[in-house]
């Protein structure tokens, strides 16, 4: 059943796209595309400040012993563990895992587990915070449909419930007490408590960190800010060729809204036809031409699977493979 889903979800997602091109015109498209050319290639290219900012922020919150791997190395394993983010629909946690298990032979799987664990926490922050600066800027100078606005406030809002939660857990050290509490149950039992030292040591790693590193963590969460920003310089310029009239505001109002509403999609696996959809859509809504939409959206996508091709290259030299039962015995002892 899940394959079937899994399928279905492609397939439509295909049929989206098919019917946009078809409704569009694929000449118009072409035409939008004609205008920016080889200039994709520098998009690409212009990409790569995003991921070294995004690598930056992972690197600031690893112990000494992490950061002697290499940082190119480590920036490796981050573009590995990007390419199932993007892949896997797994709300961008999937490739997470991944990372870990890249590194457990070399920085131990508990303690990159850690520091993945601070990074993802301080990068969904930042994209909150870019999120109401962007919401705040629609709000002031973009009209929207009431019920586009409400969509967006709900979104950001559940985003920003989500995090205050996360942040609690996360500086209380509540994973332990949870599984423990779980570990009750009789079908759960023998499971969980193989897993407790596992947790109990993460646990102890993460309050450690909030407590006497919390510096490194806003400093994290500003580089990943910035990384975040780099989807809407990218945006900004792919406007600014399209559509010469259009400035900053414009550019703000299409990532935030394009960032919210992708949120939703998460269960599409690469977000196929969805994130499409939304772009186009998100043109519509602002008045620009459907066209223009479209080949941003090309855009888009063409610099994602670009920057996807690499963390493949590094999966297939690794020869990754996910853990065998007698991986899943030992984890214990390599978190801990």
């Amino acid at each position: 059943m899940r394959k079937c889903y899994q399928v279905g979800v492609l397939l439509a997602g295909v049929g989206v796209i098919g019917w946009i091109l078809w409704t569009v015109g694929l000449a118009t498209v072409a035409a939008n595309l004609s205008v920016i050319g080889a200039r994709l290639l520098a998009f690409i290219a212009l990409y790569l400040f995003a991921q070294l900012a995004f690598m930056v922020a992972w690197w600031v919150v690893m112990d000494r012993d992490a950061q002697a791997y290499g940082f190119l190395r480590l920036f490796g394993v981050y573009l590995a563990g990007d390419t199932v983010n993007y892949l896997v629909p797994s709300g961008n946690l999937g490739g997470e895992p991944v990372k870990a298990y890249l590194l457990r032979d070399t920085v131990g799987f508990g303690q990159a587990l850690t520091s993945i664990v601070i990074h993802k926490h301080a990068e969904l922050i930042a994209e909150w915070v870019l999120l109401v600066g962007g919401l705040t800027v629609c709000l002031a100078y973009i009209e929207m449909p009431s019920v586009v606005t409400l969509a967006n406030t709900v979104i950001v809002g559940g985003l920003g419930v989500s995090l205050i939660i996360m942040t609690w857990a996360l500086r209380a050290g509540t994973l332990s007490p949870i599984l423990r509490r779980l570990s009750d149950w009789k079908p759960l039992a023998s499971y969980l408590q193989t897993h407790q030292p596992a947790a109990d040591a993460l646990a102890t790693r993460l309050r450690t960190f909030y407590k006497e590193q919390w510096r490194w963590f806003l400093v994290s969460t500003g580089w990943c800010l910035i990384g975040w920003c780099g989807g809407l310089l990218e945006t900004y310029l792919v406007l600014h060729i399209l559509s010469p009239a259009e400035g900053w505001t414009t550019a703000v109002a299409v990532e935030t809204m394009v960032l919210a509403f992708n949120i939703v999609f998460g269960f599409v696996p690469a977000r196929l036809g969805s994130a499409e959809g939304v772009r186009v859509g998100v043109f519509v809504l602002l008045g620009l031409p459907a066209a223009q939409g479209v080949a941003y959206g090309a855009v888009r996508r063409a610099r994602e699977l670009a920057w996807i091709l690499p963390g493949f290259v590094i999966l297939w030299k690794r020869h990754l493979r996910w853990f065998t039962q007698e991986d899943a015995e030992t984890l214990p002892a390599r978190l801990a």
